[in-house]
């Protein structure tokens, strides 16, 4: 595939310094992607001065999927993985990632920090912190690795920064040794992390590492849902003598970190934004835009941009309130069919099960781990919101958005209402800003308070 040509000032990105460390946040459709993958291919090019092995590191494996089909067949010393994928090889290659059973799986995480909560309610008089839903105590220690935190002293000097549940003093503590319980149970089952901290084992080995870096370059895509220790941990594994190159959007990070690239050892004289759409149409864009001006989705302002509103002229997005979810798949169906004689659409919802249930009987591509090529022909993508990141299609249809669905009950219970609002607003912002033309939203009750009431932004349909 041929890349698209730089618009404007992307080339400006693409021609920055080859060395020192660089920030650049755009809105959805920007064209941070393409701008990622023209980054690295020039820094990997033998004509740029100070060029050399390029790691380019993005959010997901669909993603990784779609940039392999993107990259430029010049491009052979541009190495494209995931952050997690990035880490293990590291780890490996000092034989300190066992080939097996050496991470914690999701369901062992929830079951030994459910013991750990156990085991350390008993050296407490009962208390109603350890009935707290456990989505909150997970999070809390993905949160704690995430942040690189690495003794009590810093957690409760810590700033909660996004997360709107304060914490005592006290439970902060109960919080700590829950943790080094849960590290000490799988430390006994063998296992040496879970897939929150790696980054901190890689920071850990790197520091002792004299070995030449692997890579002279790296460029990190989608750079807002990688934890603040995993971009410190790419910021070390970098030749010094080259450069690092982060990419991001703050409207799009769905994973609650609260964190800024201002917290992640990056040390730049000026940030690079592009508040251009150059995927949506104007219609789209509108409602994209009323969706960052929304409470909810507020945050740091000195990285948040604002989209503007492209010139390309569309339909309004169709919001189609249905009287039941059997409705809301039949009509789902029969749209994603009609959509896709010409063109790609993706069923996007907010859950793996809920997307696999709404495509039940199509036939479809999945935006999972398996997803082995990118395919542009006519036909259907199914997949979660977050799994569409970095990605596009010609029509987006996402079901299931009424008021009892979204925010998801089991969040607004784990984080409170405004968290809740915050993280969910974020993911629908994320699907919302995938489709170029067309843009299909059913629901069924009423609708979803985390979008905008403004009737003019719609097509409003009752089949």
């Amino acid at each position: 595939m041929t890349l698209p040509a730089p618009v404007g000032r992307q080339s400006n990105v693409i021609f920055l310094p080859p060395n020192g460390h660089q920030v650049v946040l755009g809105t959805a459709g920007s064209g941070k992607t393409t701008m990622a993958m023209l980054r690295a291919q020039r820094l990997a090019a033998s004509t740029t001065v100070n060029s050399g092995p390029v790691l380019l590191v993005t959010y997901n494996n669909a993603l990784v999927t779609y940039l392999e089909y993107i990259k430029p067949a010049s491009a052979r010393n541009v190495t494209i993985r995931t952050y997690a994928r990035f880490a293990r090889g590291y780890l490996n290659s000092l034989g300190k990632m066992p080939p097996r059973n050496g991470i914690v799986t999701s369901n062992q995480r929830r079951i030994w920090i459910e013991m750990a909560i156990k085991e350390v309610a008993q050296r407490y008089k009962p208390h109603a912190f350890f009935g707290r839903d456990l989505g909150f105590f997970l999070d809390e220690l993905e949160w704690i690795s995430g942040m690189g935190v690495s003794t009590l002293e810093d957690y409760l000097r810590m700033p909660r920064v996004g997360r709107e549940r304060a914490l005592a003093g006290k439970s902060q503590e109960i919080v700590w040794q829950i943790l080094l319980e849960y590290r000490n149970l799988y430390a006994k089952a063998g296992r040496r992390n879970d897939w929150y901290d790696l980054a901190t084992s890689v920071r850990r080995e790197l520091a002792q590492d004299m070995r030449p870096r692997m890579y002279r370059h790296i460029v990190i895509d989608e750079g807002q849902d990688l934890s603040p220790e995993s971009i410190r941990s790419l910021v070390e594994a970098v030749d010094p003598a080259g450069s690092v190159t982060f990419f991001g959007d703050y409207h799009q990070m769905i994973y609650g970190q609260g964190m800024s690239w201002r917290s992640c050892g990056l040390k730049i004289r000026r940030v690079e934004k592009f508040a251009e759409n150059y995927r949506n149409t104007a219609e789209i864009a509108r409602l994209a835009i009323a969706m960052s001006r929304m409470p909810h989705m507020a945050g740091d302002p000195a990285d948040l941009v604002e989209p503007s509103e492209p010139r390309a002229a569309g339909t309004r997005p169709t919001l189609v309130q249905c009287g039941s979810e059997a409705h809301e798949m039949e009509v789902v169906r029969a749209q994603a069919l009609d959509y896709a004689r010409n063109g790609t659409v993706a069923v996007l919802a907010r859950t793996w099960d809920d997307a696999r249930r709404v495509c039940a009987g199509l036939s479809v591509r999945q935006l999972h781990t398996d997803l082995s090529r990118w395919d542009t022909s006519p036909g259907i993508y199914c997949g979660a919101y977050h799994s569409a990141k970095g990605l596009e299609f010609d029509a987006v249809i996402m079901p299931l958005c009424g008021a009892t669905r979204m925010p998801q009950p089991d969040k607004v219970k784990a984080f409170g209402p405004g968290d809740a609002a915050a993280r969910e607003g974020r993911l629908l912002y994320v699907a919302i800003t995938r489709a170029r033309s067309d843009l299909l939203i059913t629901y069924s009750g009423t609708v979803t308070p985390l979008l905008p009431h403004d009737d003019a932004l719609y097509a409003k349909v009752t089949p």
